[in-house]
C-alpha cells in the first residue's frame, strides 16, 4: 500500500513541469487577447476572445498566494502592490477624462484584488501567531484588519450613492473587496490559495466550485465559469518561481492596457 502511495506521487510529479514564470507568461497571453477583444470591439474585435482571459486572474491570485508566502519582506510586497494599485486607479481616470471613449469601460487594476487578498493573507499569518504565542490582541488586530476594507468599501457605496460624484470618486482611490476587480470572490479566492497551498487538489476544488456557481447564476454571454481552465496549469506548477522578470508583470500589465486603450481612441 505504500509502495502505491509512493507512485501515485512520483507520477504526479513528473507531470508538474511548469515554474512561476511559465504560469505568467500563460496568463500574460491570455490577458493581452482578452483586452484586444475588450478594447477593439467596436473595430470588430470576436467575442471568443474574451473567453481566453478568463483564468488570467485565477493564475495571477495563484500566483499571488505563492509570492506572499516565498517574499523575504511581506510589507515590501504589499507596497509594491498599493503603488501598482494606486498608479492605475490615477492612470484609468486620466486617461477616461481626456480621452474618453463610450465603448470602453477603463477599469481594469487587478492590482485591487491582489493587494487586499495579500493584506487578508497578512490577516491569516497574524492570527496563526496569535494561536501559537496565546496572544490574543494580535488575534484581535487581525480581526479588526479583516473588517477595515470592508467598512471602507460599504462607506463608498454610501458615499457614492449620496453625494457629489468627484468627491465620492476618492474614495476609490482606498482599496475594498467590494470595488476590487473581480469582486470580493476574487479576493476569497486568493486567501483560499494562501490557508490551501500545501493542497493543490483542495485548490483546484476551490476554483471548481466557483467555476460552477458563477455559470449557474451568470446571465447568459457570460463565460465567467471558464476560470475552471486555470485548474491545468495550475496543477502543472511544480513549485519553482523560474527565472527572471520579477518586476516584469508590475509593468507590461498596465503599459499594454494603455497602450491598447490610447490606439482605441485614436481609431474611433
Amino acid at each position: 500500500m505504500v509502495d502505491e502511495e509512493i507512485a501515485v506521487v512520483k507520477l504526479h510529479h513528473q507531470y508538474q513541469i511548469m515554474s512561476g514564470t511559465t504560469l505568467k507568461v500563460i496568463g500574460i497571453i491570455l490577458m493581452v487577447m482578452d483586452h484586444l477583444h475588450q478594447m477593439f470591439i467596436l473595430q470588430g474585435a470576436p467575442n471568443w476572445l474574451n473567453w481566453f482571459g478568463r483564468p488570467v486572474a485565477v493564475i495571477f491570485m495563484f500566483l499571488c498566494a505563492e509570492g506572499f508566502y516565498y517574499t523575504r519582506s511581506k510589507k515590501r510586497y504589499l507596497a509594491q502592490l498599493l503603488i501598482g494599485f494606486l498608479f492605475m486607479s490615477l492612470m484609468n481616470r486620466i486617461l477616461s477624462y481626456y480621452l474618453p471613449l463610450e465603448a470602453v469601460a477603463l477599469i481594469n487594476n487587478i492590482f485591487s484584488a491582489l493587494l487586499l487578498a495579500a493584506f487578508y493573507m497578512g490577516m491569516v499569518d497574524l492570527i496563526r501567531e496569535g494561536i501559537r504565542e496565546k496572544r490574543a490582541k494580535k488575534i484581535l488586530l487581525a480581526l479588526g484588519g479583516i473588517l477595515i476594507p470592508w467598512v471602507i468599501g460599504i462607506a463608498t457605496l454610501f458615499v457614492i450613492a449620496n453625494v457629489e460624484r468627484t468627491g465620492a470618486m476618492l474614495l476609490l482611490f482606498i482599496p475594498n473587496p467590494i470595488f476590487a476587480e473581480g469582486g470580493f470572490v476574487m479576493v476569497l479566492m486568493g486567501l483560499l490559495f494562501y490557508i490551501l497551498r500545501k493542497y493543490r487538489l483542495a485548490q483546484a476544488g476551490v476554483i471548481a466550485v466557483i467555476a460552477l456557481i458563477s455559470g449557474l447564476t451568470a446571465e447568459p454571454g457570460n463565460f465567467q465559469w471558464l476560470m475552471v481552465t486555470a485548474i491545468i496549469p495550475i496543477l502543472l506548477y511544480n513549485g519553482n518561481r523560474g527565472r527572471g522578470g520579477k518586476y516584469f508583470f508590475y509593468i507590461f500589465y498596465p503599459a499594454h492596457i494603455y497602450l491598447f486603450y490610447i490606439i482605441a481612441w485614436f481609431l474611433k
